[in-house]
Formats: C-alpha cells, sequence, structure tokens
C-alpha cells in the first residue's frame, strides 16, 4: 500500500476499515502547498464506508465540466466482501462518474455468473485443501473458497499474487478493450514491454525465450451492463500460486459426463509477470506500483480524482457472517454479501444441465473409464435445472443377494428409486452412498452400491457443499 499512499498525484487517500485505534495516512498536498509536518489521523470505522457509498454517488458540481473520478483501494483479503463492495459501488455510483476499485483476494476459485461450478472446477482438489473457516453460511472450503460473481466471463483463480482491477464508467460508448489497453499500458511502463490485449481482450505476453514462441495469458476479463453503467474487471497475474490454477480448473473429473447450458471457460496457458523499474525490485510490494500505475493511467484517461480512499472490510465481513451486523449500515449490502456465501447462490444458480454416466442420444462423447468395482452396467442420468434433479433414471443397481424378486421386477425398482431422487438438491446430496440406499426399495449388495455411491461423490465433490 506504500506507493498507493506515497504517490497519490491529485487526490489525498481516505482510510475506512473497522479497525479500533486510528491508523496514520500520508495525506498528499499540491505542489505549491506546505506539506504537513505529520501524519494526519483519521477515525476509521463502518461510517467511512458508509461515506464513501454516498460520496460517488453525487452528482457533479454545475460548473464542473470533467467527469467525476473515484480510485478505491480495498485492502481487504475476503473475496465475498470485495465482491459485494463492488457490486455495491456499482449500484451507488453516479450514472456519469468514473470509478477504479483495485484490490486482492485470499485464495479462492471464482466462476462467473453463468457458470457451471461442476464442470469448471475440481471440486475434490478444493475440498482436499479445505480447512474450517467458520463462515456458517459459506461451504466448508477452508484455505481455497469457492466464489460466482455477479458478471459473466469464465472461471479463474485468485490469492494475494493476483491483483484485481475492475473500472466502472457510463454505458454509453462502453468498450471491450479500452481499459485492457489501459492496463496493458502500465504494465509496459512497469517493464512488461509485450504485454498487449488480443482478440479475446485479454492482456497476454510474449514467452521471453527464442526456443518459445508461444504467448501467455496474464489478465482476463469480465464485463457487466446495464443501461446505464458498465462494470470491465480484470485480473493481472504478478506472483499466483500457478500450481493451484492446474490442479483446481484442470479436469473437473464431473466435466466428461454433463451437458451444460451455461457458460465455459477457454483455456489458456498462464504465467506470472515481473515487474521491473523504478523502486519496483526489492522491499515494496510490486502489487502497490501495479496499482499505483493503474491509478495513473487511470486519471490520465479521465481526469484527476475528486477522491481516492482506502478501505479494509475484513473486520466488517466477520461482524456481519457472526451475525453483529457489520454491513448493517447499508442493507443491500449486507444482503448482497450474504447471498454470495450461500449454496443456493453458488450451486444453485448454475444454469441447466444434463448428466449421464453413460453416452446418450443427444451426448454421445465416450465417457472415461470407471473404477472397476462399479458395475459396468449402472447408469444414472438426471437433467439439473438450479441443481435440483428432475427426469432421473436409474438403471443397472447393483441388487443384495438373494433379492429374486428385485431381478425380476427391477424396472419397477428402478422407477421407484428415480422417482426418490426427483426433486433432489444436488448440492444437498451429502454422501451418494446413502441416498442410493434410502432411494432404492430393496436392499442394495453392500459393497458394490459402497463403490457406486462412492464413485458419485467423487464426481460431484460432495465435500464442497
Amino acid at each position: 500500500m506504500a506507493a498507493l499512499l506515497a504517490r497519490p498525484p491529485h487526490a489525498p487517500w481516505l482510510v475506512c476499515s473497522r479497525l479500533r485505534a486510528p491508523i496514520p495516512i500520508s495525506i498528499a498536498t499540491p505542489a505549491a502547498a506546505a506539506k504537513p509536518s505529520a501524519p494526519r489521523w483519521l477515525t476509521t470505522g463502518a461510517g467511512e464506508l458508509d461515506r464513501l457509498l454516498d460520496r460517488v454517488s453525487q452528482p457533479p458540481d454545475e460548473e464542473q465540466t470533467q467527469p467525476v473520478v473515484h480510485v478505491v483501494h480495498s485492502v481487504g483479503r475476503n473475496p465475498y466482501a470485495n465482491l459485494a463492495i463492488e457490486h455495491r459501488l456499482f449500484e451507488r455510483a453516479h450514472p456519469q462518474s468514473r470509478l477504479l476499485l483495485l484490490y486482492r483476494n485470499a485464495p479462492c476459485v471464482v466462476i462467473g455468473r453463468n457458470q457451471n461450478p461442476w464442470a469448471e472446477v475440481n471440486l475434490n482438489q478444493l475440498s482436499a485443501r479445505a480447512r474450517p473457516t467458520g463462515v456458517p453460511q459459506a461451504p466448508p472450503l477452508g484455505d481455497v473458497q469457492l466464489v460466482r460473481r455477479r458478471s459473466g466471463g469464465g472461471a479463474v483463480y485468485h490469492d494475494a499474487g493476483n491483483a484485481n482491477w475492475s473500472v466502472h464508467i457510463p454505458a454509453a460508448g462502453f468498450d471491450r478493450d479500452q481499459h485492457a489497453l489501459m492496463v496493458a499500458r502500465a504494465l509496459q511502463t512497469l517493464g512488461v514491454t509485450s504485454a498487449r490485449v488480443n482478440e479475446r481482450h485479454d492482456i497476454v505476453v510474449g514467452s521471453g525465450s527464442a526456443d518459445d514462441v508461444g504467448e501467455y495469458k496474464i489478465s482476463g476479463s469480465a464485463y457487466k451492463l446495464t443501461n446505464r453503467r458498465a462494470l470491465h474487471h480484470g485480473t493481472c497475474l504478478l506472483g499466483a500460486d500457478l500450481a493451484a490454477v492446474s490442479g483446481l480448473l484442470r479436469a473437473p473429473p464431473a466435466a466428461p459426463y454433463l451437458k451444460a447450458r451455461g457458460v465455459a471457460s477457454v483455456r489458456s496457458p498462464v504465467r506470472n509477470v515481473t515487474l521491473v523499474g523504478e523502486d519496483v525490485e526489492g522491499a515494496h510490494d510490486p502489487h502497490d506500483h501495479f496499482g499505483s500505475t493503474v491509478a495513473a493511467e487511470f486519471e490520465r484517461m479521465y481526469g484527476p480524482a475528486a477522491s481516492k480512499t482506502v478501505i479494509n472490510v475484513d473486520a466488517m465481513a466477520a461482524d456481519e457472517s457472526g451475525g453483529r451486523g457489520g454491513f448493517a449500515f447499508d442493507p443491500k449490502l449486507a444482503s448482497g454479501y450474504n447471498e454470495l456465501m450461500t449454496a443456493d447462490w453458488l450451486f444453485g444458480q448454475t444454469p441447466q444441465f444434463t448428466f449421464s454416466t453413460q453416452a446418450t442420444e443427444d451426448d454421445r462423447r465416450e465417457r472415461p473409464l470407471r473404477p472397476l468395482d462399479v458395475p459396468p452396467h449402472f447408469d444414472l442420468a438426471f437433467t439439473a435445472r438450479h441443481g435440483r434433479l428432475q427426469e432421473v433414471t436409474i438403471t443397472g443397481l447393483p441388487y443384495a443377494s438373494g433379492s429374486d424378486a428385485a431381478v425380476s421386477n427391477s424396472s419397477d425398482i428402478e422407477k421407484a428409486t428415480a422417482t426418490a431422487l426427483e426433486d433432489r438438491l444436488l448440492y444437498g446430496i451429502r454422501d451418494w452412498r446413502a441416498v442410493l440406499g434410502e432411494a432404492s426399495p430393496v436392499p442394495l449388495d453392500t459393497a458394490r452400491a459402497s463403490a457406486t455411491g462412492r464413485w458419485l461423490n467423487e464426481l460431484f465433490g460432495v465435500q464442497c457443499y
């Protein structure tokens, strides 16, 4: 944060957080004015965030010819809070204002508004990294959270090495390349001379090696458009855990069995970039230099910022999650934050998709080999609408030995089993072994039914719900 506080070109940075003690902040002054002899102290708290939301909603003065420009830097790492505040700024900001939000998140996988988590994310890998978070509404994913944002686009991994930038402007004349080019210029200023925007509106860089002529994605984008406002947010890989990207976003186990209506991610080779230049190398965090340089480019495009604000809402978010009303000053912010953490939002917002363990007329793809202890003729198929099972069919159940009646009436039993599964929430199933046993009206072979249920658990990553 040092670079952001030490070198704001125009407006002072205000600090908003829920810390109990005030914190020092350097206030930049115009060149002609005397510099303050000591740091100014600002009392922090929820009221400052409330005032920020009010400030960005104000119209420009009648005499003002330039648009009102705001720059906000969130130093908190709670991904649900950062996305909730981003959305609230998008809602509250004056339609003609220009706003830049900079933030980083704790480790998480963020999927687009219209994406399918079972098709995009290796939920087993996500749950394998889990430790309890103490957030009741959130799935117990521990140190890697699952997040569904309110904008479109593909799945992306966030951590402290991944910088996020978010631009909010009037919808009229919005261009998908405009702000990606802004960030590319900032990167070029910081020594990433090969940074450019490709035809997918991503920022890419060359390999830097004569033996490798390919390009690598370092920044992806997503968008949200309304009649009056446009939001363009993106990432920049400055030091992300690329092994986590590969493990969490590659080869989701359920994907070969799904036919989804949602937006599929386009996989691209990625890499981190190294910033160079004055003060970048050494003790300072490169994210600070990235943020201050992007902010300078933003002001170069739109004019000096009327306000620059640093916020830290992690403590407020913890109070909100703990039922202590951390965001009580803005009920819409509170409800938006809480909604982002619910299973109904994370999984229930999934667009309709079909699932089948065997090839079908509509989905002829060859399925992967199943475990040897799963009956070869077993098939489960369903349509999921908002994560709820519909049109379920199930065949080849492994009945217990001696169930002659089950074998002779297998069709009726399978229909009864399918009926018992109908209308269940996919993300409400904690263990398919128990569910299959409960749904079947006759006893199942314990070993083979357990193997089948365990296989389905692995496909759907049930530990994540």
